[in-house]
């Protein structure tokens, strides 16, 4: 639903202009009475039964009114014309959808204040379904552009933990094995020589961890092997730990088989939720909940932190944000930021399944 306020267009000769225009246009007087309207107008009114019911002597907000029964667009619309009508606004426009007949069709309607015969204002409605399609098709090669960056994005990390993992790790767990044996093989040398070999044993075996740890949040395994429970519970846990914060987790033991994109999504926009609570947050508590219904699955990420303006902060924390709400998309989900100064964060992400991955009752 779009709302637009515009100024009033002069129109010098209406008749030619209405007769010309491929729009359906109507002229109503101060109480909204049809005075006037064009034949696309009519020949619209006809495909829904007798002209009496929408064309000249009809009062317009009455027709608004019937439909605004059943319709929320037909509400928003006869709220914006008796603001026009009562000089609130100097004009109204707000574009809507038509699925009475096959193949959805959009329109936008303009209010507009004239002064033409008996006519005080002009009804315009516009035919707007190509623009729109157009746009929607834009959407979409975007996030078809984002969806494949995040995938190539997933493969490079893959690729890098792998590296990490088989090659570096490997390496530095070798030299800390010979400077060991180097050590135990000069147990007779002095006991500073020895400490310092114990210490730079110790330094490597923290490298080793650090780079381990490195390359399983780059690409977690136990995602692919254990699923996104057990990839969770285990994230939620080393966030715990390294961070001495009091952790609420409520995750299942386990679920139904899930697309791998969307235990992706999961995971990594838990991730960066947890990351940012460490970063900016300076919270005592932080909640995590996930849980499936019948149609989709849900995640919560909560903490008793500082807060924040979300659309203030947009510029400080818009990558991840970004990020997060590109990932969501592109698994066809919704995520949801509540949040202000001093009263914490909640990230909610609502993701449908599929009827294939829905629950079954028995």
């Amino acid at each position: 639903m779009k709302r637009v306020i515009e100024r009033p267009l002069a129109i010098r000769d209406l008749s030619a202009y209405a007769s010309a225009c491929e729009d359906r246009i109507a002229l109503i007087d101060s109480g909204g009475n049809i005075v006037g309207s064009n034949d696309n107008w009519m020949a619209f009114a006809e495909q829904f039964g007798p002209v009496q019911h929408t064309g000249p002597g009809t009062n317009y907000l009455d027709v608004c009114q019937r439909a605004s029964a059943y319709s929320e667009e037909a509400q928003e619309a006869i709220g914006g014309l008796r603001a026009v009508l009562n000089g609130k606004l100097r004009s109204f426009t707000m574009d809507y959808s038509d699925n009475s007949r096959p193949g959805a069709r959009y329109y936008r309607m303009g209010v507009i204040p004239i002064h033409y015969k008996r006519a005080r204002f002009v009804i315009a409605h516009a035919d707007i379904t190509e623009l729109r399609l157009s746009k929607e098709n834009s959407l979409r090669r975007v996030q078809d552009f984002a969806r494949r960056l995040i995938n190539a994005q997933e493969e490079e990390r893959e690729r890098i933990a792998r590296e990490i993992h088989d090659d570096l790790c490997n390496r530095v767990a070798l030299l800390s094995l010979s400077v060991r044996q180097i050590a135990n093989r000069r147990s007779s040398d002095s006991v500073t020589s020895l400490n310092g070999l114990s210490q730079v044993i110790d330094n490597i075996t923290d490298l080793s961890n650090a780079m381990r740890n490195l390359a399983h949040c780059l690409h977690p395994p136990v995602l692919g092997h254990a699923g996104i429970c057990t990839a969770l519970k285990a994230l939620c846990e080393q966030f715990e730990k390294a961070q001495g914060v009091e952790m609420d987790v409520e995750i299942p033991a386990e679920l139904p088989p899930l697309p791998d994109e969307v235990g992706l999504c999961i995971f990594r926009v838990s991730q960066e939720c947890l990351h940012n609570i460490a970063k900016h947050a300076e919270a005592e508590n932080v909640s995590v909940v996930l849980e499936r219904t019948q149609r989709d699955l849900r995640l919560k990420v909560a903490d008793t932190g500082r807060g924040f303006v979300p659309w203030r902060n947009s510029t400080k924390r818009g990558l991840g944000l970004v990020s997060m709400k590109e990932r969501v998309r592109c698994v066809k989900g919704q995520l949801e930021i509540q949040s202000a100064p001093g009263r914490g964060t909640e990230i909610r992400v609502t993701i449908p399944l599929s009827q294939r991955t829905q629950v079954v009752k028995t």
